[in-house]
């Protein structure tokens, strides 16, 4: 039996956001960028940044980093955000999470840690 590689797995969650903030395709762009860097990841595709249906408003961006992905959820209607860094490479949870909650200017989060070992 092959090995199980070990995954790193964060969920930043948190309501009472900004509506500006969490509206920003350029800021949602920005961080997904500057989270690759804080784990030292190369981007291999996108970031992908895009609007929401006016049933669902808020905005989705996703990006392919080399070990695996970054995504990031906005809901208008609830003002939450949602951050999902999925990585077979070990990554500062703590720093990541800092990043996130001052880039959104957020006062608190739900975080959900899941290591596979």
């Amino acid at each position: 039996m092959a090995k199980l590689k070990r995954r790193f797995h964060i969920i930043i969650d948190s309501a009472e956001c900004d509506p500006e903030l969490i509206t920003d395709k350029a800021r949602v762009d920005k961080a997904i960028k500057d989270i690759a860097k804080l784990c030292e990841m190369k981007v291999l595709h996108g970031p992908v940044v895009i609007e929401g249906l006016p049933v669902n408003p808020g905005l989705t961006g996703f990006a392919v980093i080399e070990f695996s992905h970054i995504s990031v959820h906005t809901f208008v209607p609830s003002n939450e955000i949602c951050v999902d860094i999925f990585s077979c490479k070990d990554f500062d949870y703590n720093a990541v999470k800092k990043y996130v909650m001052d880039a959104f200017n957020l006062d608190k989060a739900s975080t959900n840690i899941i290591d596979v070992k």
